[in-house]
């Protein structure tokens, strides 16, 4: 690799070159925050109401649910990571 591929591949630090990046992970960051908002303030009642459990119980099972989703889609999503969309630097 020579000097002048180096210096075009250099990271830019600051909000303004990474806009792009930064807007994704306040979308991100929203959709996971109405979610724990929708969980903690809507769900119990519907879960008492509906099912007829507990508000706790409700907000645990929807809780390791979430978790072992997350995992899961963590994992997969690693792995496609690794095989297409790391670039080789050796």
């Amino acid at each position: 690799m020579t000097t002048a591929n180096i210096q075009s591949n250099a990271f830019q630090l600051g909000l303004r070159p990474n806009w792009k990046q930064f807007a994704l992970l306040v979308v991100v960051n929203a959709f996971v925050g109405a979610m724990i908002g929708l969980e903690r303030s809507i769900f119990p009642d519907f879960a008492e109401k509906i099912f007829g459990i507990t508000s706790t119980t409700a907000v645990l099972s929807f809780i390791i649910a979430f978790g072992i989703s997350k995992a899961i889609t963590n994992y997969f999503t690693g792995k496609l990571v690794n095989r297409f969309g790391r670039k080789k630097f050796w």
